[in-house]
This record gives C-alpha cells, sequence and structure tokens, in this order.
C-alpha cells in the first residue's frame, strides 16, 4: 500500500480507503475470539497501526495482524489472562490508543 491509503477501524471491521478519491479498497470483518458468550469485535471500537505494510488493530483485548493491501488476516492473537478491555498499541516511535468518553446527564 502507499501513502495514499487511509486505514479506518470502527465497529469490528478495519477498512482501507483510498485518499486521492475516498474508494473502498477493500474491508475486513475481524473474526471473534474463542469465547462462546462474548464477542471480541460485535460493536466495538478498533485501534490501528500501520507498519511495513502490515495493518495492527486491536480490538476488544486482542490484537490482529493484516494485510495492508489485501486486509487478510495474517495472525491473531486472544492476549489470555489480559481481558478484553481496549488494546493500546506502540511500536517504534508510535502510539496508538483508544480513549472512551461518556456524557454524564
Amino acid at each position: 500500500m502507499t501513502h495514499d491509503t487511509l486505514y479506518i477501524g470502527c465497529n469490528g471491521s478495519v477498512v482501507a480507503i483510498r485518499t486521492s478519491d475516498g474508494a473502498e479498497l477493500w474491508r475486513t470483518s475481524l473474526p471473534p475470539g474463542s469465547s462462546t458468550f462474548l464477542s471480541p469485535t460485535i460493536q466495538q471500537d478498533v485501534c490501528l497501526l500501520h507498519h511495513d505494510g502490515r495493518v495492527f488493530a486491536g480490538c476488544y483485548g486482542h490484537l490482529y495482524c493484516l494485510d495492508g493491501v489485501s486486509g487478510q488476516v495474517l495472525w491473531h492473537n486472544e492476549l489470555r489472562g489480559l481481558g478484553h478491555n481496549d488494546v493500546t498499541l506502540a511500536l517504534g516511535y508510535q502510539s496508538v490508543q483508544f480513549v472512551s468518553t461518556q456524557s454524564r446527564n
């Protein structure tokens, strides 16, 4: 992928968008983990980090590695024993985290 690609993580999916015209290049729904009562990706925010042609996606306590060109899931780590919270990603000098804010009435 070139620098003309924007990666978006939302609701358990990762989408690649061409920035020059807004065309969707690919969309990948992150597969659920092994838990039968909790799906880590349904209606969940996704934290993304792009590095060396791969897109790393953290979602609800799981880590995924996708091919940046095709969107194919290359591997998935359930991060066992760490719970099912949001995932913060850091690689080299880049760090990405999702911060949720809720309005109080």
